[in-house]
């Protein structure tokens, strides 16, 4: 049975899904996917940690940095963890690097038409390795890019992948851009590649 858990029993690259809330913006995501077939409608956000407080995440300002003990305090998660420590470690790297991007240029938006386009379906390859390196090279020559939350968690894993020797598509195997957090719910449980590490309950960290 997952075990609940603290800040302290955190790591690197832990996948944290949100639960809904109940807010309006919550609810209008859970229906959403509801409404698309997701299976895990109640699933409304994704991130990655940074380390055992720090999640980084795409939302309303774009990919920021949240305390979990401070501004999503109130919010309940369930935890996944990449069974690959170097996978893990390199993923949240990755993450906080998209987040110092954005800090210094502001090039990383939240992609909001791609988060409602996202319910129509994981129709789509995952990008090859020559494609991600080129977006890359883009995001880091300042040129702008929008990520929704559960596929920047996607991109950072998959890009990761490949740098550790790991076919993107063996990972997640669906265009980046075309995963809700919902169907990133569903693709985590019994993936051999993570493993439910437990869940955060709201207030309580």
């Amino acid at each position: 049975m997952p075990a609940q858990l603290r800040c302290r029993d955190l790591r690197a690259g832990d996948i944290l899904l949100k639960v809904s809330d109940g807010s309006l913006i919550s609810r209008a995501i859970q229906m959403g996917q509801s409404l698309s077939g997701g299976l895990n409608p109640h699933v409304v956000h994704a991130g990655v940690m940074f380390d055992s407080t720090y999640v980084i995440e795409a939302q309303g300002s774009g990919v920021t940095a949240h305390d979990l003990r401070v501004q999503n305090r109130g919010y309940g998660y369930c935890v996944y963890r990449c069974t690959n420590p170097s996978m893990a470690q390199g993923s949240g790297t990755c993450a906080k690097m998209m987040f110092d991007i954005h800090q210094r240029g502001g090039n990383l938006g939240y992609g909001l038409s791609g988060a409602i386009g996202s319910l129509l379906g994981t129709s789509g390859r995952p990008a090859t390795p020559g494609e991600m390196d080129t977006l890359l090279d883009r995001i880091l020559a300042g040129r702008n890019h929008q990520f929704f939350c559960s596929q920047l968690v996607v991109y950072v894993y998959q890009f990761v992948a490949e740098q550790c020797g790991v076919a993107a598509g063996t990972l997640f195997n669906f265009a980046d851009a075309k995963v809700p957090p919902s169907t990133l719910a569903a693709s985590l449980q019994g993936h051999p590649a993570f493993a439910e590490a437990g869940y955060l309950l709201a207030n309580e960290r």
